[in-house]
């Protein structure tokens, strides 16, 4: 065993990176191959091995499956096994200067991978649609004769910057514009002779080069050459290339433009069903020092939800958190793992030295306090940085937390909510999450809350659907016109949500949330709810 790895092994070390004059004379001395026992260190995060004669990457790197980085760059690497598709956590691949001349197809199973460089290969060509959550590519100096195939879903838009200099490529496809993140693409040295309008379509790209290609329009050539990306974009979006269309092409989008909705767009609709809630479902209690100090919340049961996409699911929550809830000073939302919550839930106000939380991401229980006194910190240091007098974001609301705060508890006295703050880790959404408890407190009104759970709800409908909006005969709404907006959906489903009963300290009804007029959405957006 290596010395390297003998250490990483006793140290059970994250990280190990084997490069050096020392490291390149093991690999010479056993024939160009790695010590195979690297590949037991399952603990390892990062493997880093650099400018040296590895040949190969064993197939026993998918025992590595707590691996984000895989760095081996200018190596003499000519092939890449297909288990690398195993390496689930992996979000960094760099494989660049080496020999590789084609890639397995596993590697789009790799869909947390975010930053991929493959430049200084012998690759002609790169299929990379799979790779989902993919923002930083660099195929750079390799042999490609065609532009990459790049992910180009909806739900994949988040390709930032791509680098193919220096390959064989002749053509920019207008595929490209599905790219509705890209802001950098460098495409100079290589055989392009148009560069067409449609890449001012791509509405975030800011930087582009296109220098040392055989460009015929010249004055684009001499732009290229002396001015910045956005003179260049200007000129292209006035002048660069159009291809001309067919006259199929023209037969057929006439025939799309004239033609009248299907029955499949008319018909398809959204569907919420409102179960109301048993005697024996979760109840919410209150006591009245809770209700004086945040004294607005709405809460749902949502049934059978499939999570899917955790990134998305999250990221619908901070849109809302930025947006509707105002940056949370309107509103604040959480959602729990119904399974986790033991019993029935009460709101009530406790002194923060007294409160123990586990907060969302945090390995360990804290007091408020001493969560509190985590936050000012981290509060005072960012506002030293951006040289305010005042707290911004989330840290506006720490005073909070001072004496006593308002904390929602299960039967286990377990705290799973600290609004507007955070909520228990214990309690979090996961994708194995089938049935979740919706929350919304505000210090603001329940409309707000009413409004905000209702946006949350909508959201989480529309998920995995597809969306498009248009008007009547082209024609947008305005000042003067009545045009009616028309939403059409590519598929129909539905969401199952139960009601909440609110009952005060004493056992008191006080509420239940939703009704059926709590949850109202207008005609032209095709959702109906049925209360059963």
């Amino acid at each position: 065993m290596w010395h390297e790895v003998q250490l990483a092994k006793e140290e059970n070390r994250r990280e190990l990176v084997l490069s050096g004059a020392a490291i390149r004379k093991r690999f010479d001395e056993n024939d160009g191959n790695l010590d195979e026992t690297v590949y037991q260190l399952s603990a390892l995060n990062l493997l880093d091995i650099n400018d040296t004669p590895l040949k190969d990457i064993s197939p026993k790197i998918a025992q590595l499956e707590h691996l984000q980085s895989l760095i081996l760059f200018r190596n003499q690497i000519s092939s890449v096994p297909g288990e690398i598709g195993k390496l689930a956590a992996l979000k960094v691949l760099d494989l660049s200067g080496n020999r590789i001349e084609q890639l397995p197809s596993e590697l789009g199973q790799l869909k947390a991978l975010t930053t991929i460089n493959l430049s200084g290969n012998k690759l002609k060509q790169v299929d990379l649609s799979q790779l989902e959550w993919l923002t930083v590519c660099n195929l750079s100096s390799n042999q490609l004769e065609e532009f990459p195939v790049l992910p180009c879903g909806k739900e994949t838009q988040h390709l930032a910057e791509v680098n193919l200099e220096k390959n064989q490529i002749k053509e920019i496809p207008a595929t490209l514009i599905n790219q509705a993140s890209l802001k950098t693409l460098n495409v100079a040295d290589n055989k392009i002779e148009l560069v067409p309008q449609f890449l001012v379509k791509c509405a975030k790209l800011k930087e582009i080069n296109l220098k040392d290609n055989p460009l015929k329009d010249k004055r684009l050539k001499k732009l290229v050459e002396q001015c910045r990306s956005k003179q260049v974009l200007d000129y292209v979006e006035k002048n660069g290339y159009v291809a001309p269309k067919s006259e199929a092409e023209n037969n057929i989008e006439n025939s799309l433009v004239n033609a009248d909705p299907t029955p499949e767009e008319v018909d398809v609709r959204q569907r919420i069903t409102i179960i109301k809630a048993p005697e024996d479902t979760r109840k919410i209690s209150f006591t009245p020092e809770a209700k004086s100090l945040r004294p607005h919340m709405a809460h749902c049961i949502v049934r059978n939800f499939n999570v899917g996409n955790m990134k998305k699911f999250l990221q619908l929550q901070n849109d809302l958190h930025d947006n509707e809830c105002a940056k949370r000073e309107l509103a604040t939302i959480a959602t729990h793992d119904l399974s986790k919550i033991k019993g029935n839930v009460r709101y009530r106000a406790d002194l923060a030295e007294q409160i123990e939380i586990t907060p969302l991401g945090g390995k360990a229980k804290t007091t408020a306090a001493k969560y509190y006194d985590g936050l000012k910190q981290q509060a005072e240091i960012i506002r030293k940085e951006k040289k305010r007098n005042t707290y911004s974001g989330v840290y506006k609301f720490i005073n909070l937390l001072e004496g006593k705060v308002f904390v929602f508890f299960d039967d286990e006295e377990k705290v799973i909510s600290l609004p507007p703050l955070t909520n228990c880790d214990e309690t979090k959404i996961s994708p194995d999450t089938k049935d979740m408890l919706l929350e919304v407190t505000s210090s603001a009104s329940l409309d707000v809350c009413h409004k905000v759970i209702m946006a949350l709800i909508k959201k989480m409908l529309l998920m995995d659907v597809q969306v498009s909006r248009a008007h009547p005969e082209g024609k947008k709404k305005g000042k003067g016109k009545t045009s009616t907006t028309v939403v059409t959906y590519d598929k129909s489903t539905e969401m199952v949500i139960e009601q909440v009963r609110v009952y005060d300290a004493e056992g008191n009804f006080h509420s239940v949330f939703p009704g059926k007029g709590d949850l109202a959405f207008p005609e032209e957006e095709k959702i109906d709810i049925e209360l059963k």
